[in-house]
């Protein structure tokens, strides 16, 4: 009787499990064969839209792959193809995500994977040039991924502050060919 109560009680955790796991397989499938994503997609479409649409596809097709370098925005498809979209010759991306309490390290933004503290937070963001240019002077909301993205002139050093939650931070940010487009460093205090 004890075997048979405990293969009863096996089986009620299990089944809902394997269940779920079919589910996410059939689902995981419809993803990589859906015909109305492709490479194709991204033709003709210039940086900022092919940003948008990397950050539409963070969730609605993960298996995509999509990072920012200080030149080019890529995409990786599931079958190995991939796409390199370049950036303005005068001007480049960089995602910055704010945090109080948790962050991680990172270099390169990954559209389709890094993920920041700070949902749908206003920030005040104030982007200074080294000889006092206000280059951004605005309210902006963090993103699903806890990130803002700033489009920030090439080749210069910026002086950026952040303030929200009565939190502010200060820090440096440069946009040259060796400059991270991901910084996760900036904690609100």
């Amino acid at each position: 009787m004890k075997k048979l109560s405990v293969i009863t009680f096996v089986l009620i955790i299990l089944l809902p499990l394997i269940a779920c796991s079919a589910k996410r397989s059939e689902t995981t499938l419809n993803t990589t064969k859906d015909p109305s994503v492709s490479t194709a997609m991204l033709a003709g479409l210039d940086a900022g839209e092919a940003l948008d649409l990397a950050n539409k596809w963070k969730t609605s097709n993960p298996k995509i792959t999509s990072f920012i370098t200080p030149d080019n925005l890529i995409f990786e498809f599931p079958d190995k193809k991939k796409v390199q979209i370049p950036l303005p010759d005068d001007s480049m991306m960089i995602a910055i995500a704010p945090y109080v309490d948790k962050t991680h390290r990172c270099a390169t933004h990954y559209i389709s994977g890094c993920q920041g503290e700070l949902v749908d937070v206003p920030v005040k963001v104030l982007a200074l040039q080294e000889d006092g240019t206000v280059l951004i002077d605005q309210t902006i909301s963090t993103m699903s991924n806890g990130f803002i993205e700033l489009w920030l002139p090439r080749n210069i050093n910026i002086t950026l502050t952040m303030e929200s939650m009565n939190r502010k931070v200060e820090g440096k940010l440069t946009t040259f060919s060796d400059s991270n487009t991901c910084i996760t460093t900036m904690q609100l205090l």
